[in-house]
């Protein structure tokens, strides 16, 4: 019998003595496998093969477990065991790597605010800049893990950034409205963005809703003298770095890329991604705004660390 447990991240296979030994309980003469493998004395139950990450698969793990123990093995088996072990495929949990400071800045953050409720949070108008690229990413990488493991490290695929050909897009959204969506063609600076987005967008935007208060990330542009000269006009949020969890436009964005159609260029990329911003449902972005108060409980219990936002 094939015994397949997680340790540490790490699939431990197990061979008992119903694949060494025959049912009368007598050694099996193998007919193939590593010298000395089949030592009398073996204990039955004792491990022979080592470990295989927890992101291989079936097919991946039977030649690991073959060449280990010479024993032959289809993938159903290895399907049917992790199935038997409780093991789940499940796409891995994302998050950005966050240092000391990340989750000290993070904490303290969420501390200050972590009296505000849905009617504060509802007040926040909330602005970045995201990117929808051409082809797929990693999204499809799965790991084998036990219910309830989504966030350990080892499960837990980190997200860097790369270019590739795509469209790089502005909008804000607000509980009850959202603004334009606008397209950036080449590179963006303090002043360009100044001049193209917030005072022909912003501006206009945060003086419709009295009482609003604006937040961006710390993009170098955001945070440029020229830029923050402007916004000294309205009430403004920090933002702690690396914090997608506690900014809920990334979810909009999430969602929005999961619904691309395939393009085959970067004109039908912004086409497509125009009439997706058209047709958001404003109650997805109102339910994602009524969970902050949650989502800044969950990373004071986590000590700043990443939640499961």
């Amino acid at each position: 019998m094939l015994r397949i447990v997680m340790k540490s991240g790490m699939l431990h296979i197990f061979v008992t003595g119903e694949e060494i030994f025959g049912s009368s309980g007598h050694e099996k003469v193998p007919t193939r496998g590593k010298p000395g493998l089949e030592r009398p004395g073996r204990s039955r139950g004792e491990r022979i093969s080592d470990r295989a990450a927890s992101t291989c698969g079936p097919t991946v793990i039977r030649p690991m477990i073959r060449a280990e123990v010479g024993v032959p093995i289809v993938p159903q088996t290895i399907s049917r065991h992790l199935a038997e072990s409780n093991l789940k495929s499940k796409r891995p949990f994302r998050a950005l790597p966050l240092t000391p400071e990340h989750r000290q800045l993070r904490l303290q953050w969420c501390q200050a605010r972590s009296m505000w409720n849905v009617t504060d949070w509802q007040k926040v108008v909330i602005s970045e800049e995201s990117r929808f690229v051409l082809g797929t990413d990693d999204n499809h990488v799965r790991v084998w893990r036990h219910p309830g493991e989504r966030y350990n490290s080892p499960h837990t695929v980190l997200r860097h950034t790369a270019r590739t050909a795509g469209v790089m897009v502005w909008r804000a959204i607000a509980y009850d409205s959202r603004s334009t969506l606008v397209v950036m063609r080449g590179t963006l600076t303090g002043q360009r963005y100044v001049d193209d987005i917030l005072r022909p967008h912003v501006g206009p935007f945060l003086n419709g809703l009295p009482g609003a208060i604006f937040q961006q990330d710390n993009a170098r542009p955001h945070t440029a003298r020229i830029a923050q000269d402007f916004l000294c006009h309205f009430q403004t949020l920090p933002w702690p770095a690396r914090s997608p969890d506690l900014f809920p436009v990334e979810h909009v964005w999430d969602k929005l890329k999961r619904q691309v159609p395939s393009c085959h260029s970067v004109h039908d990329l912004e086409l497509a991604v125009r009439d997706l911003w058209a047709h958001l449902s404003q109650d997805n972005i109102r339910c994602l705004i009524n969970s902050m108060p949650d989502r800044v409980a969950a990373c004071i219990a986590a000590g700043g660390g990443p939640t499961r936002y």
